[in-house]
């Protein structure tokens, strides 16, 4: 696979490379995808909808009792 790159993110590139964090641009490139991937794990448009469809439903102001409540049942997997 061949991907044409801006000369300014060749010189990030190899800036990391340099930095001794990434062992060659390849390195620098799967971590940013990696990146990208959890990024995009969190924007869908499903959770999206779902919290538009609660922000515009009727409903009474959250406290810090209804936050621990939803982190629980995070925890909990419901």
């Amino acid at each position: 696979m061949e991907i044409a790159l801006t000369k300014e993110l060749e010189t990030f590139i190899g800036e990391k490379v340099r930095s001794g964090r990434y062992v060659d641009a390849s390195d620098v490139v799967r971590d940013a995808l990696r990146e990208l991937q959890e990024r995009e794990a969190f924007d869908s448009p499903e959770l999206e909808g779902a919290l538009r469809e609660g922000v515009r439903s009727p409903h009474e102001p959250y406290g810090a009792d209804t936050l621990e409540r939803v982190r629980a049942m995070a925890k909990a997997g419901r």
